[in-house]
């Protein structure tokens, strides 16, 4: 009996055992079918993006025989055209932008405010990398403070071979630098610059940065307070300010001299302020001389009150 019982345990066991090790087998063999599909997928997706790729080389290549041919034909009619280079610089342009340190005011003789504004203009492919590409530039300076027409304070215009010579390359930056003198002197010290790039295929390329400056001191304070005002200036100025029915007061002047009333007797009035002396030199600074003798006084007509006596 009791061996009865064991053989149905043990055939219970192994049946057990039977059944988890095939489905143990059946997890895993899904697995692998999910993972060779998804190779297949891949492998499949891989050699559509290499057709793909030789097409588009295919295509490059005849747009570059396009582009030889068409370039050949306007050499023969004595047409412009461009070279392969000049044509991937120009397509590769997408934007403008400012520099920021050279973008500024500019103070050129150590004074107190700027004397005009530098620019540094930069043209950038999709990257930003610099692109050297000349054309027409433009460039305007606002202050928005101002109202209307006011606001504009300057604008400069360069056509395409006068921003060649215009390229600057530095140590800070490289791209095409401006000087500019001011148009309008502007009296706020945060400005609106606007710049524009038109190039030969006819697209234009725009700007807009704010730039910081000095403004310089009006000219006329200091042509009224600063120093090399005449005294006949200062002093008429004065006259004409003065009011009615008071003397006006002239400063004293080197170049006026004081005149004394013609009928003022020799002896001064009692109240009046005595004439100021001249100084007299200094006798010790003189060299001493030596006394004169006094001469004889000789005549042929002595009276008995001139004749000199001996005493």
């Amino acid at each position: 009996m009791l061996s009865f019982y064991r053989m149905s345990f043990l055939r219970s066991a192994g049946t057990a055992l039977v059944c988890a090790f095939a489905l143990a087998g059946c997890s895993a063999r899904g697995e692998m079918d999910q993972l060779e599909a998804d190779l297949r997928n891949k492998e499949q997706a891989q050699e559509e993006l290499t057709r793909q790729l030789a097409h588009a080389e295919e295509d490059l290549k005849v747009a570059r025989s396009d582009a030889v041919a068409l370039r050949k034909q306007l050499n023969r009619n004595r047409q412009v055209s461009l070279t392969e280079e000049q044509a991937d610089v120009l397509y590769r342009a997408e934007a403008v932008k400012f520099n920021s340190l050279l973008t500024s005011g500019q103070n050129r003789d150590g004074q107190p405010g700027d004397e005009g504004l530098s620019v540094m203009l930069i043209p950038v492919d999709v990257h930003g990398d610099l692109v050297k590409l000349a054309g027409a530039v433009e460039l305007e300076l606002f202050d928005m403070s101002l109202e209307g027409e006011q606001q504009r304070l300057g604008q400069w215009t360069f056509t395409t071979d006068e921003v060649r010579e215009h390229w600057h390359r530095g140590f800070i930056s490289t791209g095409y630098l401006f000087q500019l003198d001011w148009q309008r002197i502007p009296s706020a010290s945060e400005l609106t610059l606007h710049a524009k790039l038109s190039i030969h295929d006819g697209r234009k390329f725009d700007a807009t940065t704010q730039v910081k400056v000095d403004p310089p001191l009006p000219r006329s304070a200091t042509a009224d307070g600063g120093p090399g005002v005449r005294p006949a200036v200062e002093s008429a100025r004065r006259r004409k300010a003065a009011p009615a029915g008071k003397p006006a007061i002239v400063p004293a002047s080197s170049t006026m001299k004081a005149r004394r009333p013609a009928g003022l007797d020799a002896a001064a009035h009692p109240g009046e302020m005595p004439p100021v002396r001249k100084p007299r030199p200094d006798l010790r600074e003189r060299p001493a001389r030596e006394p004169a003798d006094d001469p004889t006084r000789t005549s042929d007509r002595w009276t008995d009150e001139t004749i000199p006596t001996l005493r």
